[in-house]
Parts: C-alpha cells; sequence; structure tokens
C-alpha cells in the first residue's frame, strides 16, 4: 500500500484503503471501456476531492469555478459511474465502491479482467469506444500550434515567465492579455511558455489574428482543434456554445496572438473595429462564466475594454478572472543577445542596452549593423550623437506610426522634443491650442496602451527612447 498523504479513507496505519491515483486510473479505465470517454479535468478534480473528503463548495473555490457547475458536473459523473457498475454510485459511497473493485481484482488487472457485481473489463472483449465529438480520449496532452514562430533563443524573463506560470496554473486566470511594443518579445514568451506547462492543459492551441479573419471562420477553424470538421456547427451562436462547451469540460489554454488587428487605425488604441465586435463579446463572455480553461492574448495594443486590467490590480474582485502584463525591455539580460553577436567593448554594453531600452528586437538589428559596418565595435557606433536606427526598426515604427491618431502623433511630436520628462499640468499647456484636455488626455491614454510612454513612477511622461530617435528624425517639421 502506498504510504502517501493523500491516502484514501482513515489516517490509521492498519487502513487499507487505496492510493487517490489508483482509484482515479481504475475510474477513468472504466468510463473509457464502457462509454468511450475519459475522465477529463474537471471530473478528475471533483472525484480526487470527493475521495479526500472535501465538499462541493471547497473544491469550487479551490478552482475559480461556482458550487452549482461543480455539483452539475459531479452529478453526471456519479450517474456514468451508476450506468458503467450497474449499482448506484453517489458522493457518499464512490470510494468504497471504488475500493472494493480494486481490493478484490488488484490495480495490476485492469485491462485484462475486473468483475465485481456483473461488471467485467476484459481484454479480449472491450467494448469499442464510440466516437464523441467532444473528446479525443487517445491524447490526454493535444498540442496545435504548428502555426506558432519557431523560437532560436530565449533570454531571460523568467520572472515574466513565472508570473504565467501562476496566474494559469494556480489562480486559473481565464484571460490573460500579454501586451507589449512590437518585437519587445511577447510571442516568445507565450511559445517559452508552452514548453514548460503543456502538461497542465489538455488542450493548448495557438492560433494568430495576423490575417484579421472574421469571428466565423476563426471560430470554425479553432473548434476543428478540439471536434471534427463535420461537428462544428455552421452558425455563430451554436458555435460558440459548443466552444464554452468544451472549455468548461477540458482544461484549455488557447493562445491568440496578434489581437492588435482586430483594432481601428487611425482612432485611439484598442478599439474593436465593427466587423469584429464579436470577438470582443466573445472573450467577455469567456471572462464571465464559470471554467477552468485559460486564454492568453497577446497585442501591441492593450485593448479598451474591461476584460484587460493592470497587473497591480490583481486583487480587485472586479477583475478576479483576469490579468494584464506588460512586457518592458530585457534589462542586463540583453547582454547575451551582445555576446551571441560577438561584439566587443564590453565595458560599454550597458550604455547601448539603455540607449535601446533593452528592446530584445532593436538591440539585435543594431547588434547586426554594428557587426556589418562597425566591425563589432559598439565604441565606434556610439561615437555618433544621436541615435542610429537601422533600416528594419524604422520599417517596424513607421507600421506603428501609421496608426496613430492626428492628436497622438502631435502630442508624440511634441513629448520627442524635450530633453527629459514632462508633467501632465505641462503636457495640457503646452497642447492647449490645439486640443481640448479631454483629447490631450485621451490621447496620452492610448500612448500609454501602445506602450509609447515609459512608466515612470512619478506620473511624468517620457516617449519610449527608441521611438523619440524615429520621430526627430522624420516627422521634426510636424506643428
Amino acid at each position: 500500500m502506498s504510504e502517501r498523504s493523500d491516502k484514501i479513507g482513515k489516517t490509521d496505519p492498519s487502513d487499507q484503503s487505496m492510493d487517490i491515483a489508483e482509484v482515479l486510473k481504475l475510474a477513468d479505465e472504466l468510463l473509457f471501456t464502457h462509454t468511450g470517454d475519459r475522465l477529463d479535468s474537471l471530473q478528475e478534480t471533483i472525484l480526487k476531492g470527493t475521495l479526500q473528503g472535501q465538499k462541493y463548495a471547497k473544491i469550487a473555490s479551490e478552482n475559480h469555478l461556482s458550487e452549482g457547475h461543480v455539483r452539475d458536473t459531479a452529478s453526471e459523473l456519479w450517474q456514468k459511474l451508476s450506468e458503467t457498475l450497474g449499482e448506484d454510485v453517489n458522493k457518499l459511497n464512490v470510494r468504497n465502491v471504488l475500493e472494493k473493485i480494486i481490493i478484490s481484482n488488484s490495480v495490476s488487472a485492469i485491462g485484462d479482467f475486473i468483475s465485481i457485481h456483473q461488471v467485467s473489463i476484459c481484454s479480449k472483449r472491450k467494448r469499442v469506444p464510440k466516437p464523441s465529438p467532444l473528446s479525443k480520449p487517445t491524447e490526454k496532452h493535444h498540442l496545435d500550434i504548428d502555426n506558432a514562430p519557431e523560437i532560436t533563443a530565449f533570454y531571460g524573463r523568467y520572472e515574466e515567465l513565472n508570473s504565467l506560470k501562476s496566474w494559469l496554473i494556480q489562480d486559473r486566470i481565464r484571460i490573460v492579455t500579454l501586451i507589449g511594443m512590437i518585437g519587445i518579445g511577447k510571442t516568445t514568451l507565450a511559445i517559452k511558455l508552452i514548453e514548460e506547462i503543456k502538461t497542465q492543459f489538455e488542450y493548448i492551441v495557438y492560433r494568430s489574428l495576423r490575417y484579421s479573419p472574421d469571428i466565423d471562420s476563426f471560430l470554425t477553424d479553432l473548434l476543428q482543434s478540439f471536434v471534427s470538421a463535420a461537428a462544428v456547427p455552421n452558425t455563430l451562436d451554436r458555435q460558440v456554445d459548443l466552444l464554452l462547451k468544451f472549455l468548461r469540460k477540458h482544461r484549455c489554454l488557447i493562445i491568440i496572438d496578434d489581437l492588435q488587428m482586430l483594432f481601428e487605425t487611425g482612432e485611439f488604441a484598442g478599439q474593436y473595429r465593427a466587423e469584429f465586435e464579436g470577438y470582443y463579446l466573445l472573450f467577455k463572455q469567456i471572462a464571465e462564466l464559470s471554467h477552468a480553461s485559460s486564454l492568453l492574448l497577446i497585442t501591441s495594443e492593450q485593448p479598451e475594454d474591461a476584460i484587460c486590467h493592470p497587473a497591480r490590480c490583481a486583487n480587485a474582485s472586479r477583475y478576479k478572472f483576469t490579468r494584464c502584463l506588460k512586457l518592458a525591455g530585457l534589462g542586463d539580460s540583453a547582454k547575451q543577445i551582445l555576446k551571441d553577436k560577438e561584439l566587443s567593448d564590453e565595458e560599454i554594453w550597458d550604455t547601448l542596452i539603455e540607449k535601446y531600452c533593452g528592446h530584445p528586437l532593436w538591440l539585435e538589428m543594431t547588434a547586426t549593423m554594428i557587426q556589418e559596418l562597425f566591425a563589432g565595435s559598439i565604441a565606434e557606433f556610439l561615437s555618433y550623437p544621436s541615435l542610429i536606427l537601422s533600416n528594419e526598426i524604422v520599417s517596424q515604427l513607421s507600421r506603428v506610426w501609421g496608426r496613430l491618431t492626428e492628436s497622438e502623433k502631435q502630442l508624440v511630436n511634441y513629448l520627442a522634443k524635450q530633453e527629459k520628462s514632462v508633467t501632465l499640468v505641462e503636457v495640457l499647456q503646452k497642447m492647449s491650442d490645439h486640443y481640448t484636455p479631454e483629447i490631450i488626455l485621451n490621447a496620452i491614454r492610448s500612448l500609454k496602451r501602445r506602450c509609447f510612454l515609459e512608466d515612470n513612477r512619478d506620473g511624468s511622461l517620457r516617449l519610449d527612447r527608441t521611438l523619440e530617435a524615429y520621430v526627430r528624425s522624420h516627422f521634426a517639421d510636424i506643428a
């Protein structure tokens, strides 16, 4: 017998009850052999909690679910076990019923022969599992990440990685939004996260909105990661219902990249285009309904809705099931990029990293330029007074610039001319001739959602240094 602390039954040393893992395995095998369905993650959690003597309320609380949902799922589970075993199974007797089978036949007999109350499992006479559109019993951990980019290097980010793991695994947060400027490493972090937690979810799916699919096309494609193509409904409301049902039945992580492609261009950040309003409604439902699955949204613009909020508000009851993580520069970890590029003058690596705010893509592009034009010498490169931007960086920033409103462009141009941080009052005074305070404040909020402004603790405003250099060299003539 196992001596582990999670043994079923009484704690008396003479107690002969079986290990929880063995009982869970038995229940899973019984259901699979007689119905074709495996225990899903919630059923397994409920059975384990019941075997440990937990009440439904405690199981629900620990897993961030409603007690009603746990109770309904448990009732369905007891009914399935009752039909399988040919006797009444309920919360009070499930332990004794399953232990009796194990004690009578031993765990090693599972798959060869188990018999009790006219119930038998025999490998030569096993029932062919019935096909179920809502389960893939042969794949305990299903990964659909073929379209995710391959990561060739990962620098630092271990604190952020641990935060995401904690939110998704321990806290079971329903929607996590990962925000950061283009090229800051959001997708790389997400792919690394998959490597770290892939055994914690039954299904992990990665999808990009790079080509702005409508909600119908997106759901049709997404659902085929979970069910057969023939089982996907042809109406939007039924597709949403099926997805939500699957998220409740199985522990899933859905990673949605390039969320900013759903937002308006030339408007303040994070506003959904009219044709993509369905995405917002879907995310809202997923945030509000009871389930143990998670969405990880990756975007360079923070959505303008209540789904996303800063991590510092993590304890607010309003945001119990949502989190938002904003990625900044790499800091010291960026030195590995320069090392990999074999740049010289290590004593001034910090200076180069600071000038590019630790931005991994900017540093990688700049390091390549230093290799090609300055023989790897950072000192020679930094001898030029202004920040030099490669064509690749300019191209990336030009795409971002094109998304701004006119008021944001004017504000960015003003901030780019300042040698140091400015206060909100100063901005309101300087810009008052062109815009109302309402427009100015909304423009500032929008720039923060685009990660264009540094996060200064005193509330002062300063433009991201790379963007500042871009504006100074390309748009200095803006009034």
